[in-house]
């Protein structure tokens, strides 16, 4: 006959292996999905589902690689989506504040943008 303390333990490894092996998989399935896939994502779907707007460079600057020693950034860009407004980085230093671009987003999550690229 097994003693109560012996099962509170028991009971205490089963919970504690169990959350570890919970909090492990978590953690997968965010570097998977979060980090790995969320850019193919966002390029799949702006390629098959993509909306245009114009766009207007602001003062929000995004500091490049080592930021502090070379100072290369650039300017974000904000748009409005119904009655909403997004800012993303436009990754192009040669942009500057006030210019306009036309960018194109997800219709559905416009949190998806990318600016369009001139050919």
């Amino acid at each position: 006959m097994k003693k109560k303390g012996e099962k509170k333990r028991n009971i205490l490894k089963y919970i504690s292996e169990r959350w570890t092996l919970f909090l492990f998989s978590g953690i997968v399935l965010y570097f998977l999905f979060g980090i790995v896939l969320r850019g193919n994502l966002k390029n799949y779907l702006l390629n098959k589902n993509s909306e245009m707007t114009k766009a207007v460079i602001v003062n929000e600057e995004n500091y490049w690689g080592n930021s502090p020693v070379s100072k290369t950034f650039s300017y974000s860009y904000e748009f409005t989506v119904e009655g909403k407004k997004y800012r993303e980085d436009s990754k192009n230093e040669k942009l500057k504040i006030g210019d306009t671009v036309w960018v194109e987003y997800v219709s559905s999550y416009p949190k998806f943008s990318r600016m369009k690229i001139e050919k």
